[in-house]
């Protein structure tokens, strides 16, 4: 029987995913300054320690999400963030997404565990027949990361979301259905072997 997601911590080897809070601002903000890394997402980079507390309070009150800071364990500090978000319980669905890591943590394993704690959590804990994921059409990047752990390429909205400099993006959706996530989840264990 599926289950609302409610706020929990999860943990991996090498991160922890913890319910987003203002406890996380300072790292948050060190590490999200990077115009690049925020080419595709809705907003810009954080400007200061105001923007990224506002940026945190606007996460946490969105109905139907549910934000996570991403927590490198062995350090104990955030290193980036992700959510839940178009949760809908009648559909047993939710999806994955404004996941970001600071630059040094980018090309590591850190976001397969990631995705790993993240759909074992969606399928496994909270009983869900589809996770689904979109990515803005000009991110090769991330759709080729989403081909590499199983994810199924769905299509694209065509003129779907003004973004960043009132920029009109297509996006392009993929998701992993209940009958896809064993072997899904034994790649996704694979890549984090390997990392």
């Amino acid at each position: 029987m599926y289950k609302q997601p409610n706020p929990v911590t999860l943990c991996g080897n090498a991160v922890r995913l913890e319910p987003l809070s203002q406890d996380h601002a300072q790292g948050l903000f060190n590490r999200g300054r990077s115009v690049v890394d925020w080419d595709y997402l809705p907003r810009s980079c954080f400007v200061d320690m105001a923007d990224t507390r506002q940026w945190i309070d606007e996460a946490l009150a969105v109905p139907q999400q549910l934000p996570f800071a991403i927590v490198e364990s062995s350090k104990n500090k955030a290193i980036g963030s992700t959510r839940y978000l178009n949760i809908r319980p009648e559909h047993r669905s939710l999806e994955i997404g404004w996941t970001w890591l600071g630059p040094e943590w980018q090309r590591t394993g850190i976001n397969t565990e990631t995705k790993l704690l993240l759909l074992s959590h969606a399928f496994e804990a909270l009983d869900c027949l589809r996770v689904e994921f979109k990515t803005d059409g000009r991110n090769l990047r991330s759709q080729r990361a989403l081909e590499r752990i199983g994810a199924v390429r769905e299509g694209v909205l065509r003129n779907h979301m003004i973004v960043q400099n009132g920029f009109v993006r297509d996006s392009v959706y993929f998701s992993v259905v209940d009958r896809d996530w064993p072997v899904v989840k034994e790649r996704l264990i694979l890549l984090s072997d390997m990392n």
